[in-house]
Parts: C-alpha cells; sequence; structure tokens
C-alpha cells in the first residue's frame, strides 16, 4: 500500500534533509518527533506578524508624500491568515514646492502625451480630470475634446482633490490621523492628546466677578483660558458687582 505523507510534513522533511553534514546525528531524534506530532491540529488560530520594517524614503520630492512599511505573516500549517494589514503609512512632510512646480497629477496624466491609446493610432495632451467617480483614479481629459479616460490608479501620494488633506493610497481616498497615519482614525481627546481618553488634564472652574476694568460675562459667556497645553481654565459666571 502506497504511503502518501502529509504535505506540510513532506515539506518539514525536505528542510530537514538539506541541513548541514553535522546535523545528520539528530535526524533520528527530530523525525520521531514531527512523526508523533498531529501537525494539523497543532496549529490553530491565526498566524503571527514579523516587526515592522523601516519606513520607506517620501514618495514626494517635494510638499506631502507617504511613506510605507511593511511586515510579513509567518503561518504554520493550518494556521488561519494573520489578523490586521501587512502594509501601514504615513503622512511626510517636505518643504514646500517651489512656486510653478507642476502638481502631481498633472505630471501623470502628461507621460501620456503623443501615445496612442484607445486603440488608435491618434496622440492626445492629457490634462486631469476631477469630475470621475473614482478620485483616486488616473483620470485625464484630452484637450480639446468632449471625453476622458482613466489610465488606471494614481501613484501613492496623489492628492485625492486640489486643496484637500486625503492623499491617494492603493487606490483608496485617505485622511491621516493625529498619529500621521493614514486611514487610522485617530483624534486628539479634549486634552490635546493624541489617542487620548480626556483623563490627562486638569480642568480647573474660576468664577470672577465684575470690577473697574473686568470684562463682564453674562450668562450667555464663557471665558477659557489655557495656562499651558492640557491644562484648560474654564470661567462661567454671570454679570455682577465684586472683585476679580
Amino acid at each position: 500500500m502506497a504511503i502518501h505523507p502529509d504535505p506540510a510534513l513532506h515539506c518539514l522533511l525536505v528542510t530537514l534533509c538539506s541541513l548541514k553534514p553535522r546535523l545528520f546525528p539528530l535526524l533520528p531524534f527530530l523525525l520521531w518527533t514531527l512523526l508523533s506530532c498531529d501537525l494539523r491540529g497543532a496549529a490553530q488560530g491565526p498566524g503571527e506578524w514579523t516587526p515592522w520594517g523601516s519606513w520607506s524614503r517620501c514618495s514626494s520630492s517635494c510638499g506631502r508624500g507617504v511613506s510605507v512599511r511593511r511586515r510579513q505573516c509567518v503561518r504554520l500549517p493550518g494556521e488561519e491568515l494573520c489578523w490586521g494589514d501587512s502594509h501601514e503609512y504615513r503622512v511626510c512632510q517636505l518643504p514646500d514646492c517651489p512656486p510653478g512646480t507642476t502638481p502631481f497629477r498633472d505630471l501623470q496624466c502628461s507621460l501620456y502625451n503623443g501615445h496612442p491609446v484607445l486603440d488608435t493610432q491618434k496622440t492626445y495632451q492629457w490634462v486631469p480630470f476631477h469630475g470621475a467617480p473614482n478620485v483616486c483614479d488616473l483620470n485625464c481629459l484630452a484637450e480639446g475634446h468632449a471625453f476622458y479616460h482613466s489610465f488606471g490608479r494614481v501613484l501613492d501620494g496623489t492628492p485625492c482633490t486640489p486643496g484637500t488633506q486625503g492623499l491617494c493610497v492603493a487606490g483608496r481616498c485617505l485622511s491621516a490621523g493625529c498619529d500621521g497615519i493614514l486611514g487610522s482614525g485617530t483624534l486628539e481627546d479634549r486634552c490635546g492628546l493624541c489617542g487620548g481618553a480626556n483623563d490627562s488634564c486638569l480642568f480647573v472652574q474660576r468664577v470672577f466677578r465684575d470690577a473697574g476694568d473686568c470684562p463682564i460675562l453674562t450668562h450667555h459667556q464663557r471665558l477659557r483660558n489655557t495656562v499651558e497645553r492640557g491644562v484648560p481654565l474654564t470661567s462661567l459666571a454671570p454679570g455682577s458687582q465684586g472683585s476679580c
């Protein structure tokens, strides 16, 4: 009767056979250990991520762009995919571009100038078209004509639309959280702490009364003074006579 070993076990055996000769005396023990274990039943749940790699260079040579870092999912036979993303993007801010610099999207459209498209030999001059549904596609309008063409995705770091903070990453328009990570959704709390829980600052209430040059506060007004970041002093008071 032919024996068909489990593919995972076969892979491990091939790996063992590739070991250096000085490890050969250990092979019987290792083989006994492997054969006595249920390889398929031992590995359950998701795999594990490797540590994040280093951040890449900024996608832009000036102004705003994105940098990316990556990690790998390590899985044993029978394990599921790792939870989470394998890529992470953050905003990188370089010195402003000089006046007259061609916008990034315009530059990408211009790369197709003079090249035949649409299965014809005709060539066109292309400029960005911002009326298409997907803002992270490279939609370019043929100058002097009433049509546009989509050349696929824009490059990572391209602004979604002019004058906005969103940047295109892998075909999606993402905004950065206060942590600088695109798509994280992290916000500052009332204490000014990024990702905080409103529990890192001291709120002090004082009552001030009108006296001479002191301003009169009505019940519709609020005086908010900040001694230092994260320690706001909020004063609520009706206008009345007294000293400040």
